[in-house]
């Protein structure tokens, strides 16, 4: 076997959602003529302790905070870590590529990569994903130290079919600068042969997988950190992305989809001929699926109502807007890029045509005030009847303001007059 693919585990709740990353890999270095394996651990742990909330709570812990030590829960995953490594192991691949699907999973990649070299020391191990592309440390030190022999940074799927070839300098491997994958529509459909999908029947009981239309963002928000892994906007045709969804329907039976974008309306283009050629598939297939997404606020003019009925016809169930503040002038220095017009349209279409969504707040920006927060909270007296109509189906306060590595924030935080302890 050329290679195999782990996900390694941090069962924090997804939604339901499939991890994508080693399905994608797989899917592409397959249809380049190689051979290669999916080990989900990451359901295999989470399935392990669905009746013992106490472990999976310890466990998850354990890998989402790397302070975290208790010697029971390291007795479990230590004997988890030796099966796995042995297992994957028995494959016996010429490589070992572990998906870092975000910080979270930093510490379970470390410590399965030392488990597979303590049993072989001859493997070789290539790490790549969301969790190291803005980190400057975790994949050079590891790579450092011999724990493994490659990383990834940026797209992976045409650094991985090189690196299978024996090309060590293509970009993105071992510290050579990354380059963004242009042609999105070229790339193989994922391949979920190796999954247990049952393991990620999402909160409404739905069969979901993730798709990806998009990388990169048409905004340039202070607060994120996407315009560092992805400066540009690539984009998928919708004739493709609708495609690859009809594909998935009737090889899987899937029928919920959640897209990986950071916005799925980035192209309008792109987006009208996915939401058509879907509404028309709808209508003929037996499985109603439906997707859900981020998305973007957009004025009358960029996206009128006959967007919005096709968009629901689609199968559109949900869509995650980040509205973040309910003042204007905080969203103005965040570059939101909308007006005050421009949110209340959005708000009044998707109750309109009954398409749910989520949205996203940050509460401590750099500019807040008490006077714009009470704007936010005002907001919300304000739309209590989307909340009663059923339009507003969560709001996400998260934490307050994280002020990420290679943000426009964190750049230019003189600017900002921001100050940053030393201490945690």
């Amino acid at each position: 076997m050329d290679i195999l693919l782990a996900i390694p585990p941090r069962i924090e709740d997804d939604y339901g959602y499939t991890p994508a990353a080693a399905a994608v890999l797989k899917g592409n270095v397959v249809a380049h003529g190689f051979t290669a394996k999916v080990l989900d651990f990451n359901a295999e742990i989470d399935d392990l302790f669905q009746q013992q909330p106490n472990i999976a709570n310890a466990v998850n812990n354990f890998f989402n905070f790397n302070t975290f030590y208790h010697q029971e829960t390291w007795n479990i995953l230590e004997a988890l870590l030796v099966e796995w490594a042995t297992r994957i192991l028995s494959y016996n691949p010429r490589w070992v590529g572990l998906s870092v699907f975000s910080f979270n999973s930093q510490r379970a990649t470390r410590l399965l990569s030392v488990q597979l070299k303590i049993q072989n020391p001859d493997v070789k191990i290539v790490i790549g994903g969301s969790g190291i592309n803005t980190d400057k440390t975790f994949a050079e030190t590891l790579y450092a130290k011999g724990i493994i022999d490659a990383y990834i940074k940026g797209d992976g799927e045409e650094s991985l079919v090189e690196l299978l070839k024996g090309n060590t300098e293509y970009h993105g491997i071992n510290g050579t600068a990354p380059t963004q994958i242009r042609d999105l529509d070229a790339l193989a459909y994922p391949d979920y042969t190796d999954y247990t999908l049952a393991n990620y029947t999402n909160k409404k009981g739905l069969q979901a997988l993730p798709i990806t239309g998009s990388r990169g963002c048409v905004r340039n928000c202070t607060f994120c950190d996407i315009n560092a892994a992805w400066p540009k906007f690539f984009y998928r045709s919708g004739a493709s992305i609708a495609s690859e969804i009809k594909h998935q329907v009737e090889k899987y039976g899937a029928n919920a989809f959640r897209f990986t974008d950071s916005l799925t309306n980035g192209s309008m283009k792109a987006f009208r001929e996915m939401c058509y050629e879907l509404a028309e598939y709808r209508q003929s297939s037996a499985i109603k699926f439906q997707w859900d997404g981020h998305f973007i606020i957009r004025s009358r003019k960029q996206m009128p109502p006959e967007d919005f009925d096709a968009m629901r016809a689609s199968g559109c169930g949900t869509v995650w807007i980040g509205i973040e503040s309910g003042s204007e002038r905080v969203r103005n220095h965040m570059k939101k890029g909308y007006t005050e017009a421009d949110m209340q349209y959005t708000m009044e279409q998707l109750d309109r045509v009954g398409v749910k969504t989520r949205l996203l707040m940050i509460v401590g920006y750099v500019t807040e005030t008490e006077e714009d927060f009470q704007e936010t909270l005002d907001l919300f007296d304000e739309w209590l009847p989307y909340l009663h109509s059923g339009t507003i189906e969560e709001v996400q306060l998260g934490a307050t303001l994280n002020l990420l590595p290679r943000t426009p924030l964190a750049d230019h935080k003189d600017d900002f007059n921001i100050v940053q302890p030393t201490d945690h």
